[in-house]
């Protein structure tokens, strides 16, 4: 959600009203952990989504892997004009930083979750090949990495908070993707905002670039049910759409924001119940959701987000969250940030990780 949310004041206040108030519950941190499932395909655990989060999820969270494993993944944004890839960069000042560096430095081994942010006046451009300069330099940066990256090009094409139009949209992404495709590492994904309504309530897979440019298919978990200002029915068919193409499916932002008066009352066991339990549920019921990227944020502490007043998603600002988060994060099946991780992301990519030349420039 870096980089571009952005919803009118007037709707986020009468969202904001919709119900009446709940009264908050107050579980406290000796609660059970909730019970693990017995999923057995693994999966990749990835947090950010800046420097500042992954660095409070590694003390705080998992307490430098003494509470429960590190995570083997980090996620953070840039553009075409490389913000963060060359030197940290905050989205708006005085807000965490998006920081390449850092993540280079802070552990080993780290897969690295890139958001590409593109805006709608970009795409012709791309296509048009004005880009290509900067999108070389990208691809070497990301290159030099010499790890699996994960790189959603113009992320949420399909929503309506960035207003793409499909045709444009596959132009540009497919630039892009061929220029990645000269580093067998570089693992494309073709990420669906996966909720209602779609931009110009365009089917989904009108966006679709075709099967040679996607690797991954990622998805965005905010939104539980109908009660807000989107609804997710469509992340059902996203789904569907990735079991039939065979493509492993990356849940590439996801964060427990409240957006109604009810929601933002819950607190302990209720908090856990109304937004982590499904989101857990659809983890361990899908085995093609292969990677998983959990925002760790405190939502209205940035001047990007404030207004919006989505809340303070940090897992280890609610005591009970915490403990349940921590069991979770130490089920089996989740990769450990060991030898062979970048191995088993390059197995689930399957052929996708297989190095393909650019192909000659066709809109």
């Amino acid at each position: 959600m870096n980089l571009r949310h952005r919803v009118p004041l007037l709707l986020a206040a009468w969202l904001g009203a919709v119900g009446a108030p709940a009264p908050a519950h107050a579980d406290n941190a000796n609660s059970a952990p909730a019970a693990i499932s017995v999923r057995r395909e693994p999966a990749l655990l990835i947090a950010g989504q800046s420097r500042e989060e992954f660095r409070d999820y590694l003390n705080h969270v998992v307490e430098k892997g003494a509470a429960a494993p590190r995570p083997g993944g980090a996620a953070f944004y840039t553009s075409l004009d490389s913000n963060g890839v060359f030197s940290p960069h905050a989205n708006a000042p005085g807000d965490n930083h998006q920081d390449l560096d850092y993540l280079k430095l802070v552990q080993e081994p780290l897969v690295i979750q890139i958001g590409l942010w593109l805006s709608r006046d970009q795409l012709r451009p791309i296509a048009a090949g004005d880009y290509d300069v900067k999108i070389q330099r990208l691809h070497q940066a990301l290159a030099e990495l010499k790890r699996p990256v994960f790189l959603r090009i113009g992320y949420e094409f399909d929503g309506p908070h960035n207003r793409y139009p499909p045709e444009i949209f596959i132009q540009a992404y497919r630039v892009i993707a061929r220029a990645m495709r000269a580093n067998r590492d570089i693992l494309l994904v073709w990420h669906s905002y996966a909720m209602l309504p779609t931009y110009q309530e365009s089917a989904v897979a009108d966006w679709y670039p075709g099967d040679d440019y996607v690797d991954w298919i990622g998805i965005s978990f905010f939104q539980v049910g109908n009660e807000g200002y989107h609804r997710a029915p469509n992340r059902d068919q996203v789904l569907e759409f990735a079991r039939a193409k065979a493509k492993p499916v990356l849940i590439a932002e996801a964060s427990a924001i409240r957006y109604t008066r009810r929601q933002k009352t819950l607190t302990g066991q209720a908090y856990w119940d109304y937004w982590y339990a499904p989101f857990f549920a659809l983890i361990e019921s899908h085995p093609e959701i292969k990677a998983v990227s959990i925002i760790n944020v405190d939502w209205d502490s940035q001047n990007q987000h404030r207004e919006l007043e989505w809340g303070d998603c940090r897992l280890n600002s609610d005591p009970v969250v915490l403990k349940h988060w921590r069991a979770r994060a130490a089920a089996p099946y989740w990769l450990k940030a060991d030898g062979s991780l970048y191995d088993s992301i390059r197995t689930f990519s399957g052929q996708a990780t297989q190095t393909k030349p650019p192909a000659q420039r066709q809109n």
